[in-house]
Parts: structure tokens; C-alpha cells; sequence
């Protein structure tokens, strides 16, 4: 009998320990059952937020204001949380965001709410999942948590975009709301109605652009004190000032041209990547946007770091069309800004007025000034004339129209230089040429020519033209190449009203003499500019037994006006034979701006600036040129 008790005890034992496992054993099967109730719900919040920070992301990139994007947000958090995987009715987050103890105002640590803080968008929400099995052992609730983070990026197409065009500055006599006109100096990151007014370094009067009414394809230009002018964003009429055949596309995979030998190149690129795959590289970025690395905030002076290579402008059809398949008229896009003028290195460059205005009896002495720039690696002085336009004996310039002194003279970049002397005594009223020539002797012989119009009178019935600088090249020595250059006339009473004729002579350098050897030259037709709108010439030439290099040539364009007055400007180009493509030319980035697009053809972008320029691409206020991507929480 006590064996017998002794087995029935330790039965009693082991029925005992057996019951405890099965109570742990069903606690732990329950919690796992619990926890994975837990992590459906995070998964299922986890959506949600995502959704409700992509939703408000993209609503500040459309230009939606931020209690509109909160409220989009909301409304997507609220779909999405109809669909709890445990009827937990998840509540929206509060107006106030709520941060872990201890850590309130700091974005990482919000726990519930919605939060936007320059680039960056948070969503945190929440949701009490009851235990189901856990009560037995004394759970109740559990709080889910869910964050999101969207940050606006910026999509920066491979374009650099002019600031200004005839700069310096100012107009003589500008005042708002500004004319369009193309000779007058404009900057093209203001308002169209304060566009025209100050100068590149005194923007005191002009106002920052601004999305202002919605677009409206019928009349693009119905806005003008809220968008900047319409202009060529790139290709065909977004010409440099200072006569390079630049038309607004750039190398963002090749930077840092302080120096000769100073590139940095991305994405696969190297020193032997040929023109052509740049072309196609560059303008393959378009589409799916650019893979960065992105670039830092601009500084001034600028930091090598905000400079990138340029594209000779017979290469700008490629990236027009890659944005023509992607945006239409209507569209937004993000792009960085230049001065408007290139350079090279080592080199020095003159921004000049493409007009000036004077009486016929005035004295304007110290009224225009030229920017003289320089790159890094440029170490000599500048010396600066002006002479006169050799085939017009009609030119005043150096009788009524005294010889044009400059001070200073020599002068050393970077710096101002005026016209010292600028007068006239009884000069005829027209539009005639001069130039303004740069020379320096260091580190290596260097000159280059301006063209600038001079106005004498007052005239209004004028045109212009944004082709300066077009390269027509060739492949080999004896080839004919052409192109095309674009002449605008104003509307109303400023339209030249008249025919204009065209002649190709050399370039300044030679007094307008072609180049001994050249063959056939030729530019038809003459044109009437008898309306608003722009009108085409065709340039042949035939390059003869020239061998290979760059020649300068000239348009000469001159007509008279429908009021009887003589207008002469002279349009420089170069015509190529067989050099390839260049590698030391760039633009500095100024900043960044989004601009709308306003058309697209098979020639050029248009568009007018919506926003100021700002140093960085990722700024805030460019966020309707920026896309949106999840990143993650801290």
C-alpha cells in the first residue's frame, strides 16, 4: 500500500505540472495569436500613413496650401482606415501633433499627428488593439504606432535658364508694368511687370514670380504681374549675351570647372566621353528624372561645385525633344539658373547692353555699364575699345556721335566699366551698331567682340534677333552647311513696319571681309516685318578650301522703319568646320527656379518663371517643381 500512495502522489504531481504547462502554453499560444493581430495592424496603419503623407506631399507640390494638403491627408487616412484588419476604428490624428515624453518638438519623435517642416512631410497615427487571449492574464489594451516620412526632392532637368538678357542694365526711362521688348535689358526671374526696371545687382523694384491665375492655353501671357515674360527656356531663342552658341543644355554629370583640370565626373561619365553620349545620356535623365547627386546650395561667388559643362546649341534638339514627350504646355518643371552669360577657362567675359538709348543731342557720359567676369583660372587685365560699324556710312560714330572712352581701362575682373564718354551733337535719328571689343594678353592672347545697338532719337519701330552665337557646322573642309536665324518685331506702334535686308560679311575682327578661301555664302530671303511675330532667314554657307576651325561671321541686318528711320543691327555666328565639340565652356548656377511651360515644339521650350531663385534645389518654395518620395523616419 505506500508503494501504491507513493505512485498515486507523484501522478498527482505530474497531473499538477501538466496543468501549469498547458495554462503557460495556452498564455503563449494566445499571445502569439495577439501579436500577430498586432503586426496585421501595423502593417495595415503602416499603409495608411504612407498614404495619407504621399497624399499631402503631393498636394504641396501641386501648389495646394498646407491646411488644403492636411486636409487631403486626412481624407485618404480615413479611407484607408475603414479597412482595419481588427475593427479597430483607428481615429484621426489630432490638429495638434503629439511627441514622446520628453521630446516634444522634435519630428522624430512624433507619435500622432501630422507635421510639415521645410522638405519633409510626417504622418503618425494610431490605433488601441484589444488582447483577445491576453485578458486572461491581465492584458487589455495595445497602442499601434505607425509613422510615414515624404520628402519633396527636387527634379532638375539637364537646362540652365538666363536670368537676365542685357544686362547689366538699367533701361533708360523703364517703368511698370514693363514692356517685352527683347533689346531691353529684362530680368527673366522677376514679373513681367517689374521684369524691366533696376539692374542685376539692384532688383529693389522688381517683384519675385509667383503661380499667380491658372493656366490657360488660350492666353498664356494673361498674368503678367504675377509670372515672369514668356521666353525660350531652351533651344532655338535662348541665346546667351555675350554671342555663344549656347542654348540652354547642360552637362549635369560634369561639374567643377575652376580649372582646366579640375572636372568631376558622375553617373559613368569620363574625360573620353564622346559629345554624342553625353547628348543621349543627358537627355535620357528627362524621363525618369536625374539621379543626382543632387547639387548644393548655390553660394556667391559660386563654389566650383555649382558650375556644369554646356552643350554646343545645335545640341539642344535633343533634350527638347525628350521634354516634349514628357510635359506639355501647362506643365511645371524645375531648372537651374544662369547669369545669362558663359564662360571658358581660362577666359574673361564682357555682359553688355544689346541696346542703348540716347538723344540726339545728349550727354550720357558714365550712364552704361558692362559686367566684366572672369573664370578662376583667368590671372590677366582687360583692355576695352569700341570702333565703329565698317560698312554703315551712315554711322554717327565718331562725328555726332563722339568716340566712346572706358573706364576703367585696363581693368581687372571681376568689375564694372562704363562708358565715360557717351554724347551727341546733332547725330541722326536711327539705330545703328558699334562694338565693344575685350583684349588680354595673359595668361594667352584672347579678344572678344559685342555687338551693341545704339538708339539715337527715341526709336520704337524695331526689331531683334536672339540668334547670336548660332554655330552652322560641318563635318569636313569644302561642305555647305546652313541654318537658321530668327528676327521679332514688336506689336501696335512698335512693329518695324518695313522690310529688312540681310547680308553675310566676316566678323568683327577683319572689318566685315570674308575669310580668303570661303566659298559660296548666302541668306534668303529679305523679310517683311510688317506684324507681330517672328520671322526666318536661311544661312548657306559653303566652306571652300578653309581648313579646319572656327570663323566668325556676321548678318548684317538693316532696313528702314515704317516711320522713316534707318535701323542696322549686325548679328555675329560662327560657322564650324570639323573642330568637335568643345570641353572647358560652362555656366555657373546661380540658384534654382520652377518656371511653367507655355509651348513646346520641335525648335524650343517656352515658358515664364513662377518662383524666385532660390540657392537650394530642395528648398520649400520650388516644391511645385519637385517630386515625392517615401524616405526613411530618422
Amino acid at each position: 500500500m505506500p508503494s501504491v500512495s507513493r505512485h498515486r502522489r507523484e501522478d498527482g504531481q505530474v497531473l499538477v505540472v501538466f496543468g501549469i504547462f498547458l495554462v503557460v502554453l495556452l498564455a503563449f499560444a494566445s499571445l502569439a495569436f495577439d501579436i500577430g493581430r498586432f503586426y496585421s495592424e501595423r502593417r495595415f496603419l503602416q499603409n495608411a500613413a504612407d498614404a495619407g503623407a504621399l497624399a499631402m506631399a503631393n498636394a504641396l507640390v501641386r501648389g495646394e496650401t498646407t491646411a488644403q494638403a492636411d486636409a487631403k491627408a486626412r481624407d485618404v487616412l480615413a479611407r484607408n482606415f475603414l479597412g482595419s484588419p481588427n475593427a479597430s476604428n483607428p481615429q484621426l490624428p489630432p490638429a495638434t501633433p503629439e511627441y514622446q515624453t520628453g521630446h516634444a518638438g522634435d519630428p522624430n519623435y512624433l507619435v500622432n499627428g501630422i507635421l510639415v517642416t521645410g522638405s519633409d512631410v510626417r504622418v503618425a497615427v494610431q490605433s488601441d488593439v484589444g488582447y483577445t487571449f491576453g485578458r486572461v492574464i491581465g492584458f487589455g489594451n495595445n497602442t499601434i504606432i505607425a509613422r510615414a516620412r515624404v520628402r519633396t526632392n527636387g527634379d532638375l532637368l539637364p537646362i540652365a535658364v538666363r536670368h537676365y538678357i542685357n544686362a547689366p542694365g538699367p533701361t533708360v526711362g523703364a517703368t511698370t508694368p514693363c514692356s517685352t521688348n527683347s533689346n531691353n535689358f529684362h530680368d527673366l526671374i522677376a514679373t513681367e511687370d517689374t521684369s524691366c526696371v533696376g539692374s542685376s545687382t539692384d532688383d529693389s523694384l522688381r517683384e519675385d514670380p509667383s503661380p499667380g491665375q491658372a493656366f490657360n492655353a488660350g492666353s498664356p501671357d494673361n498674368d503678367p504681374s504675377h509670372h515672369g515674360p514668356i521666353i525660350a527656356l531652351v533651344g532655338q531663342g535662348a541665346a546667351p549675351g555675350n554671342n555663344a552658341s549656347f542654348r540652354g543644355f547642360v552637362v549635369l554629370d560634369i561639374r567643377d570647372f575652376a580649372s582646366a583640370s579640375s572636372n568631376v565626373f558622375y553617373n559613368g561619365v569620363t574625360a573620353g566621353t564622346s559629345a554624342n553620349t553625353l547628348k543621349a545620356k543627358e537627355a535620357g535623365w528627362v524621363r525618369p528624372g536625374y539621379p543626382g547627386p543632387g547639387f548644393p546650395p548655390a553660394t556667391v561667388p559660386p563654389d566650383p561645385n555649382d558650375q556644369v559643362g554646356i552643350m554646343d546649341g545645335n545640341s539642344a534638339g535633343i533634350v527638347v525633344d525628350a521634354i516634349s514627350q514628357r510635359y506639355v504646355a501647362g506643365d511645371e518643371i524645375l531648372a537651374a539658373v544662369y547669369s545669362g552669360t558663359t564662360m571658358t577657362i581660362p577666359d574673361f567675359s564682357y555682359t553688355v547692353p544689346n541696346t542703348v538709348t540716347i538723344g540726339t543731342t545728349q550727354n550720357r557720359a558714365n550712364a552704361v555699364t558692362m559686367s566684366l567676369t572672369k573664370n578662376a583660372a583667368f590671372s590677366g587685365i582687360v583692355d576695352t575699345t569700341s570702333f565703329t560699324d565698317w560698312g554703315d556710312p551712315t554711322n554717327p560714330y565718331g562725328t555726332t556721335l563722339s568716340p566712346i572712352t572706358l573706364s576703367p581701362d585696363p581693368a581687372t575682373p571681376n568689375t564694372t566699366v562704363r562708358w565715360a564718354t557717351f554724347a551727341t551733337t546733332a547725330a541722326p535719328v536711327g539705330i545703328y551698331t558699334i562694338w565693344i571689343k575685350g583684349h588680354s594678353s595673359s595668361p594667352y592672347l584672347t579678344d572678344h567682340y559685342y555687338p551693341v545697338a545704339v538708339n539715337v532719337g527715341g526709336v520704337v519701330r524695331d526689331f531683334s534677333s536672339s540668334s547670336n552665337g548660332m554655330v552652322i557646322p560641318v563635318s569636313s573642309t569644302g561642305v555647305t552647311g546652313t541654318g537658321t536665324m530668327t528676327f521679332s518685331t514688336g506689336g501696335g506702334n512698335t512693329t518695324f513696319n518695313g522690310t529688312i535686308n540681310l547680308t553675310v560679311e566676316g566678323g568683327p575682327q577683319s572689318n566685315g571681309v570674308l575669310p580668303s578661301g570661303i566659298g559660296a555664302v548666302s541668306i534668303t530671303p529679305s523679310l517683311s516685318l510688317t506684324s507681330s511675330g517672328n520671322r526666318s532667314a536661311t544661312i548657306s554657307v559653303n566652306g571652300g578650301t578653309l581648313g579646319p576651325g572656327e570663323y566668325p561671321l556676321t548678318v548684317r541686318a538693316t532696313g528702314t522703319n515704317g516711320a522713316g528711320q534707318v535701323v542696322t543691327r549686325l548679328i555675329p555666328f560662327i560657322y564650324d568646320i570639323a573642330t568637335g565639340s568643345t570641353s572647358n565652356e560652362y555656366v555657373d548656377i546661380m540658384g534654382f527656379a520652377v518656371f511653367r511651360i507655355t509651348s513646346v515644339d520641335s525648335n524650343a521650350v517656352n515658358g515664364y518663371a513662377i518662383s524666385g531663385v532660390y540657392a537650394d534645389m530642395n528648398d520649400p518654395q520650388l516644391r511645385r517643381g519637385q517630386t515625392v518620395r517615401l524616405v526613411p523616419w530618422s
